[in-house]
C-alpha cells in the first residue's frame, strides 16, 4: 500500500502538520512538495519570496544530506577510514543557524497566521560560512573555483593532488578500476511538466506508477546525475565512464559545489522583500479540487498529488525518487546485471558503492542467496 494513504481522510492542515514526520527522509522536501500541492488545490499562490524560502530550506536539506553520504559513506566504502565527523559538524553548524534564521519550517499554518519572522543577514553570513566549511571538507578550494574543472584530465589532476575525502574517494575509483562499475544503458529522468504528471496519476487506479514509475514505458535515473548532466565535466565523463561510479559520484560533486550559490540567489530575492512575508494569496477554494508540487531533493524527483473535497484530503499519492533508482527494470538492477565478480564479498561492497551512488539517504542490506552465492 501507499504510505501516502495514512493521509486521506484527515483534515488539509492536520496531514501536512505530519508530512515531514511520516517520511522523516528528506523531510523538509516532503514537506515542500505537500505543501505545493495543497496550495494548487486551493488555488493558492505563495509570494516569489516564500517560494525563494522554502527553496533555501530545502536546499539546506540537499546540502546536509550529499554531506552527509559524502563524510560517512564514501570513507567507509572507499578507503577503509572512519567518518569525517568533524567537518559534517561544521557544515551542520552552518545549515542549522540558516534555516533557523529562516524560519525553521516549511508549513507555517493556515492563511491568516503570524508568517514567520527572517533574519537574513545572519543566513547571508552563514552561507559565507558553509562556502568554507564546503571547500575545507571536500574541494580543497573555492566551490565556485571547483566548478570550473571542464573535464576528466583536469579532474583526474585535481584529485591527484587533493587530499579532502571526496578527492580520495576518486582516486580509489580510478586505482581500483572502477569507473565504469554499474555503467548502462539507463536514461536520466527528462524535465516532465507538472500537467503530465497529473494525468498519469489521476489515471493510476491501481498505484503502479507510484511504486514501478516509467516514462515512456522506459526505467530512468533521478538525483544529480540527471541535474549535472548538461556541466561539461559531466558530459567529458559521460563519455569515457558513461553513467559509472565515476561519473555518478562526481554528478553529485559538482551539484553540492553550486549549491551556495544557489542558496544565495534565493536569499537575494529575499532580501528584496519584507522581513515579514504575507507568504501565501488566497484566491477561491473550490468544493473539490486536486493540486501537485513537484520538488527535487537529494534522491531526485518527488512528486505529491492531492485531491481535496471540504478541507479533507480524500486521495494522496507520492512518486518517491527511490521508486525511479530502484525499479526493478532500474538504474540499479541494470548496473548489477552481468557484474563481474569473484566472490560475495565483492558483490556486496560493489552494490553497496552503488546504491551510495544513486541514493544518498537510504539505508540498504545487501543478501545474496545461496543457491547464487554458490554460481560465484
Amino acid at each position: 500500500m501507499n504510505a501516502s494513504r495514512i493521509l486521506e481522510g484527515r483534515p488539509v492542515a492536520e496531514a501536512l502538520q505530519a508530512l515531514p514526520r511520516l517520511f522523516s527522509i528528506c523531510g523538509v522536501a516532503q514537506a515542500s512538495a505537500g505543501v505545493a500541492a495543497c496550495e494548487d488545490a486551493h488555488g493558492i499562490a505563495a509570494i516569489a519570496a516564500e517560494r525563494a524560502r522554502r527553496r533555501i530550506l530545502v536546499t539546506a536539506e540537499t546540502v546536509q544530506e550529499h554531506a552527509r553520504r559524502l563524510l560517512l559513506d564514501w570513507p567507509k566504502l572507499f578507503l577503509d577510514a572512519p567518518p569525517k565527523l568533524d567537518e559534517l559538524a561544521a557544515i551542520h553548524r552552518c545549515l542549522t543557524v540558516v534555516v533557523r534564521a529562516l524560519g525553521g519550517r516549511i508549513w507555517q499554518g493556515e492563511a491568516g497566521t503570524t508568517p514567520p519572522v527572517l533574519d537574513l543577514s545572519v543566513a547571508g553570513e552563514q552561507l559565507q560560512q558553509l562556502d568554507a566549511a564546503l571547500a575545507h571538507a571536500f574541494f580543497g578550494m573555492a566551490g565556485a573555483d571547483w566548478l570550473q574543472i571542464r573535464d576528466g584530465e583536469a579532474l583526474r589532476q585535481w584529485y591527484r593532488r587533493t587530499m579532502t575525502v571526496a578527492a580520495r574517494t576518486l582516486r580509489a575509483v580510478e586505482d581500483g578500476f572502477l569507473a565504469t562499475l554499474g555503467r548502462s544503458s539507463i536514461g536520466t529522468l527528462p524535465p516532465i511538466a507538472a500537467g503530465a504528471f497529473s494525468a498519469i496519476l489521476d489515471a493510476d487506479a491501481t498505484d503502479r506508477f507510484s511504486v514501478r514509475p516509467e516514462w515512456n514505458r522506459n526505467a530512468c535515473e533521478t538525483g544529480s546525475l540527471a541535474r549535472q548532466g548538461g556541466h561539461r565535466l559531466i558530459v567529458d565523463l559521460q563519455r569515457w565512464h558513461g553513467n559509472g561510479l565515476m561519473t555518478r559520484l562526481t554528478a553529485r560533486l559538482t551539484e553540492l559545489a553550486s549549491l551556495p550559490r544557489r542558496m544565495r540567489r534565493y536569499l537575494r530575492v529575499l532580501q528584496g522583500a519584507s522581513s515579514a512575508l504575507p507568504f501565501r494569496s488566497r484566491g477561491g477554494v473550490p468544493e473539490a479540487q486536486s493540486g501537485i508540487g513537484i520538488v527535487e531533493t537529494a534522491r531526485g524527483r518527488l512528486v505529491h498529488r492531492v485531491r481535496l473535497c471540504n478541507g479533507m484530503v480524500e486521495r494522496y499519492r507520492i512518486v518517491a525518487p527511490t521508486e525511479w533508482n530502484f525499479h526493478p527494470d532500474g538504474p540499479l538492477v541494470r548496473g548489477i546485471l552481468g557484474l563481474p565478480v569473484s566472490s560475495v564479498q565483492d558483490l556486496q561492497r560493489y552494490v553497496a558503492m552503488l546504491v551510495v551512488a544513486l541514493d544518498p539517504c537510504v539505508a540498504h542490506e545487501v543478501i545474496v542467496e545461496p543457491a547464487r552465492a554458490e554460481e560465484l
